[in-house]
């Protein structure tokens, strides 16, 4: 005679629970290991490139504001680092632009710009300070000024960055014709560019 055993809703069948085998479990852990081994490396340097990308973009697109807004305003617009964005009257450091702000300097038919913020002169831009894994560094003082006419200022109080290095602990590590390292470069035209290839870098200097 056969017995079944039936379930609740009258259908008859075998009910079987089973779990992994120890040796299941050790090849599943062996291979999560390997995995893993495999995909941490690859990804702390994908966030390394990233925030490298990230910080050279975000400089670019702050000189091209600036520019843009030297054109609109036709007016000295400054792009320069600042130790602390955020005050109310943030101070140029003339130092690496881990932190920097763009600001009108003097109006049009004021006195001569004096290269530094004033109280009461429009700011366009904060941007909050970089990744503190990121080394940044100028060839000159670290602040640009843009024209009316688009141009980059050339010396005058300050003498004007052109070009701005950005690196990681990896420093200089080349990838085929290209660096890790970026390079964000401003040519007396004022048209900023941003730069990773190994020439571009090793002419602009050494980072870090």
């Amino acid at each position: 005679m056969l017995v079944t055993d039936r379930s609740s809703d009258g259908s008859a069948g075998v009910r079987t629970q089973r779990g992994f085998t120890l040796t299941e479990l050790m090849v599943t852990l062996a291979v999560a290991g390997v995995l893993a081994m495999v995909a941490v490396p690859n990804m702390r340097t994908f966030l390394q490139n990233n925030r490298l990308s990230s910080a050279s973009n975000d400089l670019l697109r702050s000189f091209n504001l600036a520019r843009t807004e030297a054109i609109k305003h036709q007016a000295n617009v400054v792009v320069c680092a600042v130790a602390d964005p955020t005050l109310a009257v943030p101070v140029c450091s003339y130092g690496p632009f881990k932190g920097w702000i763009v600001f009108q300097d003097g109006p049009p038919s004021g006195p001569p710009s004096n290269w530094q913020f004033d109280a009461g002169e429009p700011i366009f831009e904060r941007h909050v300070l970089l990744d503190s894994s990121i080394t940044v560094k100028t060839d000159n003082d670290g602040i640009e000024m843009y024209l009316a006419t688009g141009f980059a200022s050339p010396a005058g109080v300050k003498n004007p960055t052109r070009n701005i290095l950005l690196c990681d602990i990896r420093g200089n590590q080349a990838v085929g014709t290209n660096s890790v390292e970026r390079a964000v470069l401003i040519p007396a035209s004022g048209r900023a560019r941003v730069s990773a290839t190994s020439a571009d870098v090793l002419a602009a200097g050494t980072c870090p």
